[in-house]
């Protein structure tokens, strides 16, 4: 044969096999991604698992997956990985040689450095033949979520004196009646409402008896962070690490609530991830529902806090407890406060130190 008719022959068969690659690549070609765990509280590893398949007898010399996802995840050093940092976002990106009929899982190590909501909507898959003479993407839609909860401290780091104002808040809560909730009767006593007796139970006793009112286990704790940096601020918040910080001193705080039987309730003037308005989940209740909270919640001040507790004190509450983590004590806040415990709820402060100071 001679030259020209070799490498007329050698460029038909690229050309063929260029097509052939150009058509068939990314068909019957599976992906998923998942995570160990779909919550982990900050600082914890874990792993994402990457899985491909290919269902054909057509092999892929080279399979590129691409992805962003938010910063706040730490990948460790792996081959056939690289990962590139945004100020924003980070690039993932996954290198692959897939034979006929292979099946590959790859696992990743990952340290989650910041809390958050870590959403991984869809990844990019670029394969084409050994030359480079074809190249072909396609995008697979992703719906993975990762949750990682604020990092918690010891109850004893908070500054003083909330250790305690949080100490008394569990006896509180079992010596308070609750006037919904009644368990039997009991004698009269001086000072007992007449709207409290129990004609059916005097007749049959012969003695004056009253309504016995049952203890509540209604929410009490109302954790109150204010996402200021001063009183004067408008929008932005330029002190993003002590914000994070009160959110630490929140989360702390809901989990000694939690461990001592308390009901517990989250207000912000921040707004959670994907939602315009203020936090207001006053009857979150449950640990991992403050905390999940407190994860999604974004530093972008809604409104200014004094406005949000004159919204709640509208509502007229009673006989709970707020403690409002701040950065600032400005007069309007302060006003907004007493306002609260004016309508016999208590009030108490928690600090968000300066950097620099002692928080302990």
């Amino acid at each position: 044969m001679s030259l020209p008719w070799f490498i007329i022959s050698t460029l038909s068969l690229l050309v063929i096999v260029s097509l052939i690659y150009q058509r068939n690549a990314l068909k019957k070609l599976s992906y998923s991604r998942y995570f160990s765990a779909s919550a982990v509280y900050q600082g914890e590893q874990i792993e994402m698992v990457e899985e491909i398949v290919n269902r054909k007898l057509l092999p892929l010399p080279w399979l590129r997956l691409e992805s962003s996802i938010a910063r706040g995840l730490e990948f460790g050093s792996q081959d056939n990985l690289g990962v590139s940092s945004g100020e924003i976002y980070q690039n993932h990106i996954s290198l692959f040689y897939l034979r006929s009929y292979r099946h590959i899982r790859r696992r990743h190590q990952i340290r989650c450095t910041q809390r958050g909501l870590f959403r991984l909507e869809s990844v990019t898959m670029t394969t084409g033949d050994l030359f480079g003479m074809s190249r072909n993407s396609k995008q697979f839609p992703l719906q993975l979520e990762l949750l990682v909860y604020p990092l918690m401290m010891d109850i004893y780091e908070l500054p003083l004196p909330v250790h305690s104002w949080l100490g008394e808040l569990p006896v509180k809560r079992w010596i308070v009646e609750d006037p919904f909730l009644t368990a039997g009767t009991r004698e009269y006593r001086p000072g007992d409402s007449l709207g409290a007796m129990n004609w059916k139970a005097t007749a049959r006793t012969g003695v004056m008896q009253v309504h016995q009112k049952d203890h509540t286990a209604d929410v009490r704790l109302i954790i109150c962070l204010n996402v200021e940096n001063s009183d004067n601020m408008w929008r932005n918040i330029t002190d993003t690490e002590r914000i994070e910080l009160g959110i630490r001193y929140a989360a702390t705080v809901a989990e000694y609530a939690d461990g001592h039987g308390l009901e517990t309730g989250l207000m912000s003037n921040g707004r959670l991830d994907g939602e315009p308005d203020a936090v207001n989940a006053a009857n979150a209740g449950s640990l991992l529902e403050v905390l999940g909270l407190l994860a999604r919640l974004q530093l972008d001040r809604t409104l200014p806090m004094s406005r949000l507790l004159e919204l709640e004190a509208e509502n007229s509450p009673s006989d709970k407890d707020y403690l409002i983590i701040s950065c600032h004590r400005g007069a309007e806040l302060v006003h907004a406060a007493e306002e609260l415990r004016l309508l016999g709820n208590g009030v108490a402060w928690l600090d968000i130190p300066a950097e620099g100071r002692d928080s302990a």
